[in-house]
């Protein structure tokens, strides 16, 4: 039986399907998405992700589809990166928000994809430690871990500008 009714509106649908699950994250994914591989790239990225789900299971048979999707997401994302190389450009725009100096936002998108994606879930969205971690599919010490490695990198990147 599926166990993902968390007293979320969507869940307490009885017979929550796919779609419900994927109108309900789809939004907060594509701006995930668009800080790891940039906003071009991010709707195609999730469709990839989506279809690959779909494939092998039912979002409404995970215990966590959020969580699911967010791994699934890294995951995708750490592969097209790799797949591209590493001078991938990417201009973020719509994704964050507006007050991001332009250095900063430089400084942060030449993170490794972990680390970008712990600082865009721990500053951007403020979430908690460890709803971060279940996200990524790791623990809230290595989300700490990669907090510290990315905020020691953008010191000394942002302090020699």
């Amino acid at each position: 039986m599926n166990s993902y009714n968390q007293s979320d509106p969507v869940n307490v649908i009885e017979g929550v399907n796919d779609e419900a699950i994927w109108n309900k994250h789809r939004e907060e994914l594509i701006r995930y998405a668009s800080v790891l591989v940039g906003p071009g790239d991010a709707e195609d990225l999730l469709s990839v992700v989506v279809v690959r789900i779909l494939n092998r299971r039912s979002l409404a048979d995970l215990d966590d589809p959020r969580s699911y999707l967010y791994r699934s997401v890294t995951n995708e994302a750490r592969s097209l990166v790799r797949w591209r190389s590493k001078r991938l450009s990417r201009t973020v725009t719509t994704s964050l928000p507006a007050d991001v100096e332009p250095e900063v936002l430089e400084a942060v998108l030449e993170l490794p994809n972990r680390q970008r994606a712990a600082v865009y879930l721990a500053y951007w969205r403020d979430l908690p430690m460890v709803e971060i971690a279940q996200l990524m599919g790791c623990s809230p010490g290595s989300v700490k871990r990669y907090l510290h490695v990315a905020k020691k990198k953008l010191r000394e990147v942002l302090e020699d500008e």
